[in-house]
């Protein structure tokens, strides 16, 4: 890739998939707009008992079985197994145009597309693997395959934590990642809450795979430097190789000038944001320099928010 720029703290591009100090874990597990995560609507009072697990940061201290910490001088948290469990699905898009910026492209940047849907997928289990759900996280390596091939199914957040060590290890290399996830069949059933992280640019059936969410979540990923032609010059903008003319109206300054680049993408963007808020989906608009509070923002509606879909997605660009 491209000359890589200090990575901000606090934009996607620094993204940790433990960073939860804003998402609320108690408002969310006892949420009644959940699918999952959610106290049953059950007909008469369960006789269950309260299950124990090991206090983790961020877990809320009203929890804490003082009582049994007495006993064992360990922070034991109590959970009412009233709940249901929401099944999820995190399918990401790492195919060759989120592979971008590249080392032909001289503009620095902190991070290509896939990084960024990359620490976005595991935030996203990580929150919901901590809320008692079940996810899998699947991905699209495969370019202009319609469906993701590969799956990972976390079962502890150590585990989410251990993989996204291992990637910033390697720079987000995706030949790292043939140990945790494992080619499989996408599945047909009905989800949850599905989540699609990609730029829409490959072959994948985008709308196809969000629909399989009783509610499901748009995350556009795209690069900062596709937003704006502020670094373009004549030798780096856009021509047509494949019939060996140029195209004048996004070449150099007339690029630059009049705003056609600007003005297409923003047409594309609204097009897709669009059709997902008229399928009842959220949708939101992300690059590698988008504050983490945006990102958090908008997920904490998409989960809790009482408004509408269509409502939820369109106060997020």
């Amino acid at each position: 890739m491209a000359e890589t720029l200090p990575k901000d703290p606090a934009t996607l591009a620094a993204l940790h998939p433990a960073w939860t100090r804003e998402v609320q874990y108690r408002d969310h597990k006892h949420s009644l707009q959940l699918y999952g995560s959610q106290y049953m609507a059950l007909k008469r009072p369960s006789r269950l008992p309260e299950a124990g697990r090991e206090y983790a940061a961020g877990d809320p201290v009203n929890l804490i079985d003082w009582k049994a910490y007495g006993r064992l001088g360990q922070l034991i948290v109590r959970e009412v197994r009233d709940q249901s469990t929401s099944r999820v699905l995190i399918a990401i898009d790492a195919t060759v145009t989120m592979q971008w910026p590249t080392n032909e492209v001289p503009q620095p940047v902190a991070a290509t597309k896939a990084e960024v849907a990359l620490r976005l997928g595991l935030h996203l289990a990580y929150v919901h693997l901590r809320m008692g759900d079940q996810v899998e996280v699947w991905l699209l390596t495969q370019d202009q395959a319609s469906h993701p091939e590969l799956v990972f199914k976390p079962r502890r957040a150590s585990e989410i934590i251990a993989l996204y060590e291992q990637l910033v290890g390697t720079g987000f290399a995706m030949g790292t990642l043939g140990q945790e996830f494992h080619a499989a069949a996408f599945p047909t059933a009905k989800r949850d809450r599905v989540f699609w992280l990609g730029d829409a640019l490959g072959g994948a059936r985008t709308f196809e795979i969000l629909g399989m969410g009783k509610r499901s979540f748009f995350v556009h990923v795209l690069s900062s430097l596709e937003l704006s032609t502020d670094w373009l010059t004549a030798d780096t903008s856009y021509f047509d190789q494949e019939t060996g003319h140029a195209l004048r109206e996004y070449q150099g300054p007339v690029l630059k000038q009049p705003g056609n680049y600007q003005a297409q993408i923003a047409a594309w963007c609204e097009g897709l944001k669009n059709r997902q808020l008229q399928c009842g989906g959220d949708y939101l608009r992300v690059t590698e320099a988008t504050a983490i509070s945006i990102y958090l923002a908008a997920f904490n509606d998409f989960v809790q928010g009482s408004a509408t879909g269509s409502e939820r997605g369109a106060a997020r660009r």
